[in-house]
């Protein structure tokens, strides 16, 4: 037997790019496999589940329908990563009283970390690519200014905060549709904490994914703030020490990887804009401007804290949505920014118009000769 390439439509995006026949439930050629029940099921549990799990039962299943082969020899996939997934999920299985897989058995088809096993959901959570380590007679300052895929934009993040352990941690918000962790890197004297008093920011990128600017200046500004601090810059150090700042560099990483995909310069303006449920992440969230316009006309109405109109989730609405408003739900925030890319342009709170008709009026802003001259 020997190493062949991956040709099933379902795991073509796995970390490994070989396979080996027959796989672990001895079926001997690629048809074989994709006549399979068990093959049929990996493909559709993102529907029956109702997009739990998604897309790690898949991954898994692929390391057993499609074992990862090197050097003619086949690698299974890691016990402890099917432990811990089957006891997230059987939650999601019990929903709709579905036993959890056979195919997927822990002590049957996966092995234990001592026996040499990999693990099939690494390519989720950005451990895949390796980020070269720099050169030790760099300045204390130094940012790499090079482009970052999602996994080299993880591994950035958990480098930056390890070298600053103590006023930094990372997190993740969530899930995007394609199962890629929305991570965040924070920045505080007491990482992970809310201190009373101390005032909460956050920074999101690359809300559209073809737009990556954004993306590359907070990982840039991770960087920036961790080796500033640690060189006693006094201005970013009363920054951090009197502030928790978040930056979250990437919200639509599938969005991205499509981008990259296709290539700079090769892909337009559309291809990537979107996430890979085909939305725009700048208009899926509920539009609170025109309710509170339409409270400020009722006496005694506050505006404050507005309610979501129950018609918004009518609609659907994105899995990276949703984890954006759990965090603003779960961090009291008082000052935020979103960073596009491909104008000059600054949009604040309540930048619809108050009518309708009003949409394409020039509205200015008090300080706009200097947003101008910026």
């Amino acid at each position: 037997a020997k190493c062949v390439d991956i040709a099933l439509s379902s795991c073509t995006d796995v970390a490994y790019t070989q396979m080996m026949y027959p796989n672990f439930l001895d079926q001997k050629s690629r048809e074989v496999i994709e006549y399979s029940s068990e093959y049929i099921l990996i493909s559709v549990l993102h529907n029956l589940l109702q997009g739990e799990c998604n897309p790690d039962l898949r991954l898994l299943g692929c390391s057993v329908l499609a074992p990862q082969c090197e050097k003619d020899k086949v690698i299974k996939p890691c016990r402890h990563v099917c432990e811990n997934l089957k006891k997230n999920c059987l939650p999601a299985f019990d929903a709709i009283d579905m036993a959890w897989p056979y195919f997927l058995d822990c002590d049957r088809f996966f092995a234990g970390e001592e026996e040499g096993c990999f693990d099939p959901l690494a390519k989720l959570r950005g451990e895949v690519d390796v980020e070269e380590d720099l050169p030790p007679d760099l300045p204390g300052t130094f940012i790499q200014f090079k482009h970052h895929s999602y996994s080299q934009m993880v591994s950035m993040l958990k480098k930056t905060a390890s070298k600053c352990s103590h006023i930094a941690t990372t997190y993740s918000i969530g899930r995007s549709f394609e199962g890629k962790d929305l991570f965040v890197i924070e920045f505080s004297t007491k990482p992970g904490h809310h201190e009373l008093l101390k005032p909460e920011f956050k920074y999101i990128g690359n809300m559209h994914g073809n737009e990556v600017v954004g993306k590359e200046l907070l990982i840039y500004l991770a960087q920036y703030l961790c080796s500033e601090y640690l060189l006693g810059n006094p201005r970013i150090q009363t920054l951090i020490n009197n502030t928790r700042i978040h930056l979250l560099p990437s919200l639509n990483p599938d969005g991205y990887e499509l981008a990259a995909e296709e290539g700079a310069g090769y892909n337009g303006w559309i291809i990537g804009r979107q996430t890979a449920q085909n939305l725009d992440l700048n208009r899926n969230f509920p539009d609170l401007t025109a309710e509170a316009y339409r409270r400020a006309g009722i006496r005694g109405a506050r505006i404050d804290h507005i309610p979501i109109p129950q018609s918004y989730w009518w609609g659907k609405v994105a899995p990276e949505t949703k984890a954006v408003m759990k965090w603003l739900r779960s961090i009291p925030f008082v000052l935020s920014a979103s960073l596009h890319g491909g104008e000059l342009v600054v949009t604040y709170p309540y930048d619809y118009s108050r009518h309708p008709m009003e949409e394409k009026m020039f509205s200015p802003t008090p300080d706009e000769k200097v947003i101008l001259f910026l």
